[in-house]
């Protein structure tokens, strides 16, 4: 039996917990593919891997934390204010979703998220960059200390973050909402997202996730973005050549990262926290 569930809030500590787990995870396994790369490349540097390593793990925790928390606060905010999300299950079949009030949400979260981040910037990237361009100058470096210069002036112009705030909400909106469609289709078609759901006092959780399933659809998603920007690119004047090898690694990596995405979880939610969503039934 079909059933339409609004997402009327997202559980702020589980959602925290789970998203920088797998985050960590993931940061693990790309320090150590760094470390084998630098053994390979450059035999000598080796010895630097253990303070790549930590700096990737421990840098990783940290943005994530503050990541997902703010983005986990401000969908809860913003969905007392527009229109929630809106989810069509089939038994634990995800089958539809709904598109412009997901791509509106996510686009308004990455806006909010992207005007913190330049609001910090104003005080510590200028710190950053004037001890940068004072190291250069001192080691002669002059000609890489007067772009560094402009470089901040650039960024730093009214023009040039509206246009940087404007553009993240265009952008994220757009490909938000492709990918739902796409979704819905893939899903018209038998190949949905299956998720294993409990249910604690008002809350739902996912207990587990269908990794193949997952995999499948988000490759296939972020294949078939690949292909449009492909497009984009090669009528702006971009070599086919690159275009094509960006839509194969875009299919491959899709399949890996949502695979290992959905395999983190299922091994992360028994012994740290499952992800508890407040779903409404309408």
């Amino acid at each position: 039996m079909v059933s339409v569930k609004e997402l009327k809030s997202v559980d702020l500590s589980s959602f925290t917990i789970v998203t920088t787990a797998i985050g960590v995870l993931f940061s693990i396994i790309s320090s150590i593919l760094i470390v084998i790369m630098m053994g390979v490349t450059t035999p000598s540097a080796i010895g630097a891997s253990i303070y790549i390593i930590s700096t990737v793990i421990v840098g990783t925790l940290m943005y994530t934390i503050y990541n997902s928390f703010c983005q986990g606060f401000l969908y809860n905010t913003l969905a007392k204010k527009i229109n929630p999300i809106k989810l069509a299950f089939d038994g634990n079949k995800i089958i539809k979703v709904t598109t412009t009030e997901t791509a509106i949400a996510i686009a308004m979260i990455e806006t909010v998220m992207v005007i913190l981040l330049y609001l910090a910037s104003v005080v510590i990237m200028p710190l950053m960059i004037n001890a940068a361009v004072q190291t250069l100058m001192y080691s002669g470096q002059q000609v890489l200390a007067y772009g560094l210069y402009q470089f901040m002036l650039l960024i730093s112009q009214p023009a040039t973050i509206a246009m940087i705030i404007f553009g993240t909400f265009i952008m994220t909106f757009v490909f938000v909402l492709l990918g739902c469609y796409i979704y819905n289709i893939l899903a018209g078609r038998g190949r949905c997202v299956e998720v294993e759901l409990s249910q604690e006092n008002n809350m739902t959780v996912i207990e587990s996730i269908d990794y193949l399933k997952f995999a499948i659809v988000f490759a296939i998603i972020n294949g078939i973005l690949s292909i449009i920007s492909a497009i984009v690119m090669i009528v702006s004047g971009g070599q086919a050549v690159n275009a094509i090898l960006n839509i194969v690694l875009s299919f491959v990596i899709g399949f890996v990262f949502g695979a290992l995405t959905a395999i983190f979880y299922n091994f992360i939610a028994p012994k740290l926290e499952k992800l508890k969503l407040e779903l409404i039934d309408l």
